[in-house]
């Protein structure tokens, strides 16, 4: 049965989007420890580089929790129930085994964004489905389109999206069997152009985690991030349940982990052959989450935050105090920072099926990790028939033309830019183009972008190749400065930096704006001038007319600092009028530099007591201006600045000096 809900939660609402374009930065370093295989370097640290553009970051949040409603769609039979939020990426929420009265997934009571998708805000539990490139899809906190399909007497829930980064369309279909206690999972990637492009996919599923959890699947072998390893991502190859970076403890066991880790199962070194991909938690008591799959989704990995201090505090962060989890996931290369491949024109998919299942608690928790995961397995395999999960993707196939009756509606972007190019089965209705899509749809249409007053921002962003030559063909106009600004917008995505400076001063001819002033501050900083940078941001805040965005002083006040101008950056700061705990992070930590430069304790124990709303996750700028202020108490007693360092570098290694809790996300 298939029903729409409505999931009443506590949390924190997004506000808006940043209406500034961040632009890509180049792939990430990466290095293979010495046993790493030679087989797993093709294609390794390829498409990590941060991109976001044509999207925009979704950063206005707080940490106020206040009453929120979603839409859901409900799958039930007799064994299990499942709540999807299309709203919210299509979001897994939820799935309840019914017969055992237990959670099978872990099912966040709060709504909480915090930093670390892709586009910024990203929430934990439930199972998320990632696509486009390394990190929480930009789909993550956006609503996709949702509907049933009535196959052969059977309801079936699609989720489907156009990923505008990629230009892949992608699909996953729910099918819940009366009699069955397994959820099918159909995914499908379509390629519409004829080039071939990188396919990033990973299935991220959150469970609890306890004292007693431990990860299994098809492979013992693993490749895991090697901790403290320098400025390279480095990334080693082992052997389960004994880890290097672990030594003495079983490392398929979250809970023996004190630090945040991660490791990617290579499932291509599976024994025996002809069985299908799989993972399993299973706890203490013998209860487990399981999960199988048609190749080519063949690898899995497990994270967990770990059980020191910061990793405790990262899942308080995400939720309330004393929740825990960790995620068991499933993609289609090595690791994350693989990538795999579609061709032109082809078509990848696969089914899951995830359930619950009971094994023998003693059998599983056994020394012999080997063992222990083939016992595993045999019940995995009688829980879910893996003739099922194949009949389940024929099945799915021979019903890929039909078209849903639409539940809820994702976003238009397809139809302008994949026309005549959507896939059968696929539909992206007239009433999607909504306000984002709009004047470029009027470009298509008319041939110009509709105006657009200074006040009101660049708008939405395309930067697809197709419209670069329908900018350039749009007739110049007198006050038109949105369409050199979005050509210079494509060009500097394109590392055409020359040419997107040349876009961008027209934009400021034709009328003064303080959006083309910032991009060509940008500009000079990619060239290394922060002294024409300042100025640029300088002119950008004084646009008159405008009431400017807090984005501006989000880069304009730490490059101030950044160049030695404390006095200027206080003077702006205290201009923005906003209390500190309002503030984003950027400028909660200049407010702190600031604060520590003229030895404002008062102020500097008020920011140590707030919780960062958009820390991100590797950032320790807090606790590092925290520790300073600590090694000068220390200089200020005529200690030498090497000895105060070493103290306190010490006293925090051995927890006899701790930052307050609302900052230490070490």
């Amino acid at each position: 049965m298939i029903a729409s809900g409505r999931l009443i939660l506590r949390g924190s609402p997004l506000e808006g989007e940043n209406p500034q374009p961040f632009f890509r930065q180049p792939d990430i370093s990466v290095a293979g420890g010495p046993a790493f295989p030679a087989d797993k370097y093709p294609a390794f640290g390829r498409e990590t580089g941060f991109r976001v553009l044509p999207y925009t970051m979704q950063d206005r949040y707080s940490r106020k929790l206040v009453e929120l409603e979603f839409p859901s769609v409900v799958m039930e039979n007799d064994f299990l129930k499942a709540e999807f939020i299309p709203g919210l990426g299509g979001r897994l929420w939820s799935l309840f085994d019914k017969l055992r009265g237990r959670d099978i997934l872990y099912r966040n009571p709060v709504f909480r964004p915090a930093n670390l998708a892709i586009r910024d805000a990203w929430f934990s539990g439930g199972i998320e489905w990632n696509i486009g490139r390394l990190g929480h899809s930009v789909h993550t906190c956006s609503p996709v389109f949702a509907g049933i399909v009535t196959s052969g007497g059977t309801e079936v829930l699609r989720l489907w999206e156009f990923e505008r980064q990629t230009r892949l369309f992608w699909r996953i279909e729910f099918t819940l069997p009366e009699d069955s206690p397994v959820l099918y999972a159909y995914t499908r990637v379509e390629n519409p152009d004829s080039e071939s492009k990188p396919l990033y996919w990973w299935t991220n599923a959150a469970v609890p985690q306890t004292s007693g959890t431990r990860v299994f699947s098809a492979a013992s072998e693993v490749i895991y991030i090697v901790p403290g390893a320098g400025n390279a991502k480095t990334m080693d190859y082992g052997r389960l349940p004994a880890l290097p970076v672990l030594p003495g403890k079983d490392a398929s066991c979250p809970a023996c982990s004190d630090y945040s880790n991660e490791y990617f199962f290579q499932n291509d070194r599976a024994r025996g052959g002809g069985h299908l991909p799989w993972e399993c938690a299973v706890y203490g008591d013998g209860y487990a989450y399981g999960e199988m799959s048609t190749t080519p989704l063949l690898y899995r990995k497990m994270f967990c935050w770990g059980t020191g201090r910061g990793g405790k505090r990262w899942q308080d962060f995400l939720s309330l105090p004393g929740e825990a989890y960790l995620e068991v996931q499933a993609g289609l290369a090595p690791t994350q920072l693989h990538t795999a491949d579609i061709g032109g024109g082809e078509t990848i998919d696969w089914v899951q099926a995830f359930t619950a299942l009971a094994v023998e608690p003693e059998a599983a928790h056994q020394a012999d990790y080997l063992t222990a995961a083939a016992h595993v397995e045999c019940h995995l395999t009688r829980r879910i028939d893996p003739a099922s999960v194949e009949n389940a993707l024929r099945a799915a196939q021979s019903r890929a033309a039909e078209t849903a009756r639409i539940l809820c509606t994702g976003s238009g972007w397809a139809a302008l830019e994949a026309p005549g190019r959507i896939p059968p089965g696929l539909s992206f209705p007239a009433e999607s183009i909504g306000e984002a899509e709009q004047p470029w749809a009027e470009l298509v249409t008319t041939g110009t972008l509709p105006p657009r007053d200074v006040s009101r921002g660049p708008g939405s962003f395309a930067v697809d190749r197709q419209w670069e030559p329908l900018l350039a063909a749009s007739p110049a106009r007198n006050g038109d400065w949105l369409t050199p600004y979005h050509r210079g917008v494509i060009a500097f995505e394109q590392g055409q930096t020359a040419k997107a400076v040349s876009h961008w001063e027209e934009s400021r001819r034709r009328a003064e704006n303080p959006w083309a002033a910032r991009n060509l501050a940008l500009a000079a900083l990619r060239d290394g001038n922060k002294t024409a940078a300042l100025d640029l941001y300088q002119q950008a805040m004084r646009a008159g007319g405008v009431k400017m965005d807090i984005s501006f002083a989000q880069e304009y006040i730490p490059l101030l600092l950044e160049t030695g101008s404390d006095a200027e950056a206080s003077s702006a700061l205290d201009a923005l009028g906003i209390d500190i705990a309002a503030l984003p992070v950027s400028l909660l930590h200049a407010a702190a530099r600031l604060a520590l430069n003229r030895g404002d304790d008062a102020l500097l124990d008020r920011i140590f007591e707030l919780e960062p709303p958009h820390i991100r996750e590797g950032s320790n700028t807090l606790t590092e201006i925290w520790a300073e202020r600590e090694i000068r108490r220390l200089e200020a007693g005529g200690v030498s600045r090497a000895k105060a360092e070493a103290r306190i570098q010490a006293a925090m290694a051995d927890g006899s000096l701790l930052p307050p809790r609302a900052i230490d996300f070490r």
